[in-house]
């Protein structure tokens, strides 16, 4: 196996003339040819998922009930926010008079259809994580959460 850089400042010649292929063949344990149609394969399957992903998304724009909205959601989505130069997803929401709730709920959507709901694609510029959602999420069904909502409501209302 092919280590990059241990520690050495002479450069790892073996790094700047191997191929791709060369190096799959190395990594996996299989011929020049093997790593080829491995490379393909995996070419064909990268191109496949992104004409899938793209229908998707054209397939959410016809479909939305608020075009500009969606609009704005997969550009915060995607990490394209500084494209429309809003600040948070309340500003865009004020701008085409819906509520951020609205926002959230397409960019959750969004994300989560452009993932997989993967960690790996997480744009957090606008929004919490997923753990922490889950966290907020579970805080609000606690029971003791609630009792302690409504004994503050109690005292509110005296």
């Amino acid at each position: 196996m092919i280590y990059d850089s241990t520690g050495s400042y002479a450069p790892d010649m073996s790094a700047l003339i191997d191929t791709e292929e060369e190096l799959l063949a190395d990594d996996v344990g299989v011929t020049i040819k093997q790593a080829r149609q491995i490379m393909r394969i995996r070419d064909d399957a990268v191109i496949r998922n992104q004409s899938l992903t793209l229908a998707r998304i054209i397939g959410l724009l016809l479909q939305s009930s608020n075009l500009p909205a969606m609009v704005h959601a997969i550009a915060i989505a995607a990490g394209l926010d500084q494209l429309n130069g809003k600040r948070s997803q309340s500003d865009i929401a004020k701008e085409l008079g819906c509520s951020r709730a609205l926002i959230s709920h397409y960019v959750l959507g969004i994300r989560d259809m452009l993932s997989g709901k993967s960690a790996g694609f997480d744009c957090l510029k606008f929004r919490k994580s997923q753990s922490s959602r889950a966290t907020y999420a579970k805080k609000t069904t606690d029971p003791f959460t609630a009792a302690k909502m409504q004994a503050r409501k109690r005292a509110k209302s005296k």
